[in-house]
């Protein structure tokens, strides 16, 4: 056995497919349809109430100054 032991052998190539952007976005989708966990659950439950707090608030400033 030789002390370069990557001579002996051959090197193969990483070749990796270019991903598009449909199927990152559809991997998305994907991901956000099946949560996984109950905190997965809980945690989109409280993103969603931040958000629509956040539009509430929104359109309460907007209704104030305009």
């Amino acid at each position: 056995m030789s002390k370069n032991y990557c001579s002996e052998h051959e090197v193969k190539q990483n070749i990796t497919k270019k991903v598009t952007c449909h199927e990152k976005m559809q991997a998305f989708l994907d991901y956000l349809r099946r949560p996984k966990t109950v905190f997965d659950l809980k945690d989109r439950t409280k993103a969603l109430l931040l958000l629509v707090a956040i539009i509430i608030g929104v359109q309460y400033l907007l209704k104030v100054f305009f």
